[in-house]
């Protein structure tokens, strides 16, 4: 075995997990299931060390994770030249062959955006460090794939504290498609709530399964319920792709990368997909009726709601939906129960000028209607969270893309 190899199954090696902004301790707490240490987080995202398999499980399991990588290089350096010389100074050919395509992207910290300026530039300069590498050890080069590539190479590069110098850190993207994308919704159709942040909102109430009703008074396509019955069934997050897995397609890039191919992962990652599909049946079949409410002004967005619900495999009845306004919509069913919303953007609500009257007037309809509830409003703006004139019981920051908000909770007594 080459000393250089990255196949030892036994071996522990560093990881990079990466989410939404204001999730990374409960991804810590994610992670810590399976085994990872030596942790260290970042805003975006979690380093740490693992094995093999337990790593596999992760990216299975994950609810939170938006990618996966495999960090396979790292180094500092201080001028383009030194960049060049330590990146070709790899084994690259032992990590993916020349039949293979690449793709590399470039991500900066701060100092390092400011200096370099061109991601691109950086990006270019790794790949002919990496091709004239392929070159000399095995006499011709891999290509390009910018759409479409068999491996997906990421490297940071950050400034070095107190230091005129850049430390880089190279990844392997070990999943493809990111985790967040569940695989549920119908094609074209974006939601404006990413599965993985919709998963954390719901963790981070205090939702009781066993005994709360779930409602969602502006659920628009039903992220937000979808994601509470993954939870409600405890559900992997690709939960969809088990199928797929069992029947030994590709569904991650890990699959077709050649430490995975040494160790002969595939036949054990069959059989833990089939024992995850039974038990995740099992527990769908279990899920009560009666728990589950969505309601939204627009009817497409239902209509959307149960396609995405087919999709994902549930019963059409496990959740009641109907067309119906949130400022007087009532609970379907007596308390104890939560309420956990996305409220839309202006522009689905008319005039940016009406928000405030809006977010009072859902206050007022908590207040009058909601006795014994817990609600939960994911919003971004101050002036709006004023206006809805409750007393929040808990603050908690998201980031939704590059928009700041908080999730407030509001007891309603």
């Amino acid at each position: 075995m080459n000393k250089e190899s990255i196949n030892d199954t036994e071996k522990l090696n560093w990881y990079f997990a990466s989410c939404p902004s204001g999730i990374e301790e409960m991804l810590l707490e994610e992670v810590k299931k399976y085994d990872g240490e030596n942790f260290q987080q970042f805003t975006g995202g979690i380093r740490f060390k693992a094995k093999q398999w337990n790593v596999i499980e992760l990216i299975v399991n994950s609810k939170l994770a938006s990618r996966v990588y495999l960090e396979v290089h790292q180094y500092k350096f201080y001028k383009d030249n030194d960049h060049f010389a330590l990146a070709k100074d790899k084994w690259w050919h032992h990590l993916f062959s020349v039949n293979q395509t690449f793709k590399i992207s470039t991500l900066f910290d701060k100092d390092a955006n400011r200096f370099f300026k061109n991601s691109m530039v950086m990006s270019l300069r790794l790949k002919d460090a990496i091709a004239d590498s392929f070159r000399e050890n095995v006499g011709s080069r891999p290509s390009i794939s910018k759409d479409s590539p068999d491996i997906s190479l990421l490297q940071r590069i950050e400034a070095i504290d107190g230091q005129k110098g850049w430390f880089n850190r190279i990844y392997l993207d070990l999943c493809g498609d990111p985790l967040s994308h569940r695989g549920y919704r119908p094609h074209g159709h974006e939601a404006p709530l990413r599965e993985n942040l919709a998963s954390a909102i719901i963790q981070s109430t205090d939702w009781n399964r066993d005994e709360d009703i779930f409602i969602d008074p502006m659920c628009g396509s039903g992220t937000i319920i979808i994601e509470a019955l993954y939870h409600a069934a405890n559900l992997p997050g690709a939960w969809l792709k088990l199928h797929a897995l069992a029947k030994k397609s590709q569904v991650f890039s890990f699959q077709d990368h050649l430490w995975y191919k040494r160790e002969d992962h595939q036949e054990r990652l069959e059989e833990y997909a089939m024992d995850l599909l039974k038990k995740g049946e099992d527990s769908v079949n279990a899920l009560p009726s009666g728990q589950f409410f969505g309601s939204d002004l627009s009817s497409k967005a239902l209509r959307i709601f149960e396609k995405s619900l087919k999709l994902a495999n549930f019963p059409a009845d496990l959740v009641e939906m109907e067309v119906a306004d949130a400022l007087v919509v009532k609970p379907y069913e007596e308390a104890p129960g939560i309420v956990v919303t996305n409220p839309p953007y202006g522009e689905r609500l008319g005039q940016e000028e009406d928000l405030p009257k809006f977010y009072h007037e859902l206050g007022e309809n908590f207040k009058a209607n909601y006795k014994g509830f817990r609600c939960y409003i994911l919003t971004s703006d101050q002036e709006y969270r004023k206006a809805i004139s409750l007393q929040t019981s808990m603050r908690k920051p998201f980031f939704n893309g590059g928009i700041e908000c908080r999730l407030l909770k509001y007891d309603i007594r």
